[in-house]
């Protein structure tokens, strides 16, 4: 997946930087974006997105472990709230899909979500989000007024409607997430 290359090509970008100084990291950080069009004409959202493009992406954390990266898809990578998105997270460890369904619910019940008056919530996430190894990516792509589709690597693994689908990806998205600094990057922001 992108992200895979993305981390890779920032590890090399290190590396070369220290090898062979500014002009090496910034060749090798220049072939990591231009591959990332490449990657959208074939992910699996590609048919539901035209024209995506990474708008941002970020390293997700917990208690200084890495969990994921996540990247901001939308089309021609400008992020406008209510216009069609995708926002993949790939994973760097194993996790099962109830923990993962557990954890997204307790993040919209932070944002003040009426996760509770919404008992469907959790067996509809639990369709959609499954156990994950490291290396693996969960796509939600955002359809606005239709809801999300999700994909665990190329395959789909179901559809949720409009109103979760907008609970869930304020996990990221809102102004008020948990995760302030992802969220700037995530929307292309600068720190």
């Amino acid at each position: 997946m992108v992200t895979d290359k993305l981390s890779h090509a920032r590890a090399l970008s290190r590396w070369f930087a220290s090898a062979f100084g500014l002009a090496g990291a910034l060749v090798i950080s220049l072939a990591a974006t231009l591959s990332a069009p490449a990657f959208a004409q074939t992910a699996p959202f590609a048919s539901l997105i035209p024209n995506a493009q990474v708008v941002g992406s970020g390293l997700f954390r917990w208690w200084g472990f890495r969990v994921y990266e996540a990247s901001l898809w939308s089309p021609n990578g400008r992020y406008q709230a209510g216009e069609p998105f995708a926002l993949s997270l790939t994973y760097a460890r194993a996790l099962e899909g109830a923990d993962i369904v557990d954890a997204s619910l307790d993040q919209m019940r932070k944002l003040g979500l009426p996760v509770d008056r919404h008992p469907e919530w959790g067996p509809a996430l639990s369709e959609v989000l499954v156990s994950v190894q490291s290396g693996d990516t969960l796509t939600g792509v955002y359809q606005p007024g239709e809801g999300a589709v999700f994909f665990f690597n190329e395959r789909k693994t179901g559809e949720i409607d409009d109103r979760l689908a907008k609970a869930f990806f304020a996990i990221w998205l809102d102004p008020e997430t948990s995760a302030p600094d992802l969220r700037q990057s995530l929307l292309g922001q600068s720190q």
